[in-house]
């Protein structure tokens, strides 16, 4: 499924993957640059998202691979756009050899998608850290994991309860409970936070589950209330 998030943003599902039981689509989000290109988020299967990216007109010229779980089909993006830059969360670069030449992100992006976005890396958790960005223009703030609001309508009973659990399941979805319950430094999450809601983002999209496309403010002053 394709959605527009508004002028110049778009998300897309691809193929659908298992987590703890239950069927959860992968997603990417694509923004095209005034500058000029593509600027990738989290990319899915390249023979799934092709079409939709030659309709565009324009070729990638930024592929964002943002934790350490979503990196999987970058190669085919890389082999496919070879002058695109790459740009990896440093965790990953840890984890993946492969990646370990592609451009770290930091807090400060890239001169390639300055123009368009921002970002911040979701710090505090040894377990799992995000860089999180914003689309100016749309007022979008784009997630990886940090947020999952997955339907259970055709779930199994054991998955829907886990997925309750961790308060992942939709419409209240949010920040994983073990998320919270595994962030030890506050103080550096609660950084990236102020940074998330200076930028006063309108709508929120992610990997995993229905976004919130209406109140953001009020969605992540609920969902990181624990860090207050």
């Amino acid at each position: 499924m394709q959605r527009s998030l508004g002028e110049n943003i778009w998300s897309m599902d691809g193929p659908d993957i298992t987590f703890l039981g239950a069927r959860m689509h992968t997603r990417m989000t694509v923004v095209r640059l005034a500058g000029g290109g593509l600027w990738v988020h989290s990319p899915i299967e390249l023979d799934a998202a092709l079409p939709f990216i030659e309709s565009l007109g324009e070729t990638p010229v930024a592929l964002v691979a943002p934790n350490k779980f979503h990196y999987l089909f970058v190669h085919q993006w890389q082999a496919r756009w070879p002058n695109a830059l790459v740009l990896a969360d440093t965790a990953l670069q840890k984890k993946v050899p492969a990646l370990s030449s592609a451009l770290p992100l930091t807090d400060v992006a890239h001169a390639s998608y300055a123009q368009d976005l921002d970002q911040v890396n979701f710090l505090g958790n040894r377990l799992f850290s995000e860089v999180v960005f914003f689309h100016r223009p749309s007022g979008t703030l784009i997630l990886t994991d940090l947020m999952i609001n997955l339907r259970t309508d055709d779930v199994g009973l054991l998955p829907r309860l886990y997925l309750r659990f961790e308060q992942a399941e939709y419409p209240d979805g949010g920040v994983m409970r073990l998320y919270r319950w595994a962030t030890r430094d506050k103080t550096a999450a609660r950084r990236a936070l102020d940074r998330v809601l200076a930028w006063q983002p309108r709508q929120i999209t992610f990997c995993h589950g229905e976004p919130f496309l209406e109140d953001a403010q009020a969605v992540l002053r609920r969902e990181f209330a624990w860090l207050t």
